[in-house]
């Protein structure tokens, strides 16, 4: 994976047109022990669940640093939309009244761009947050962020998997996987509250 993701970061940092994003695309790729590594968990609140149909609401994220979380380097921004939220109101809670006074898509990626240098992202459920940031950087900034990712929800089903346990439905939402390391219920569907369950998520995974 590392020789692959070298060769896409080298073809693709020519075409960016964000400094901060040639920057990352131009680090090392971090390759170091789990105690060594430093983690940024990112979650999306979006009114889709495609990057064409619908928009990022909110991003939050918490870093992860000598294997304990640093919330003094977190962040959280409600984004100001182009379109209602519609049903998606449901899930995160975020009502066009709120995202009104929102922040600049472009202005909070910039911020999260600031925040992963040297670092591995880390989420639950990679491909839905990752094609929402790469579609937007794709289309604006002119190349994706390929950066090292590890997935708990993707690290827990291959652990499931391997045990040979049935995987019934709701078993890999975040909230299960945090049973199943006797962490405590938390609020989901808030980008800041998820991106904290999903870096305390991580801890137990590596610690058990």
């Amino acid at each position: 994976m590392g020789l692959g993701l070298q060769l896409q970061r080298r073809w693709w940092r020519t075409r960016s047109t964000h400094p901060a994003l040639t920057r990352l695309l131009s680090e090392p790729i971090q390759n170091r022990p789990f105690a060594e590594t430093r983690y940024v968990a990112i979650d999306l609140e979006t009114t889709a669940l495609e990057p064409d149909q619908g928009e990022i609401a909110s991003i939050g994220w918490v870093t992860i640093e000598n294997a304990q979380v640093q919330l003094d380097q977190a962040g959280y921004y409600p984004i100001s939309l182009n379109n209602d939220v519609g049903q998606s109101a449901i899930y995160h809670q975020l009502t066009d009244t709120e995202l009104a006074n929102g922040y600049p898509l472009e202005q909070a990626l910039n911020q999260l761009m600031n925040a992963l240098s040297n670092s591995v992202l880390l989420f639950h459920n990679a491909s839905l947050d990752m094609g929402f940031i790469n579609y937007y950087l794709r289309r604006h900034w002119g190349a994706p962020l390929l950066m090292p990712v590890e997935d708990t929800l993707l690290r827990e089903k291959n652990k499931l998997e391997r045990s040979h346990t049935p995987i019934k439905t709701g078993d890999l939402r975040l909230f299960q996987c945090r049973k199943r390391y006797g962490l405590p219920d938390v609020e989901l569907h808030d980008a800041f509250g998820d991106a904290l369950a999903t870096a305390e998520l991580w801890l137990a995974i590596n610690s058990s």
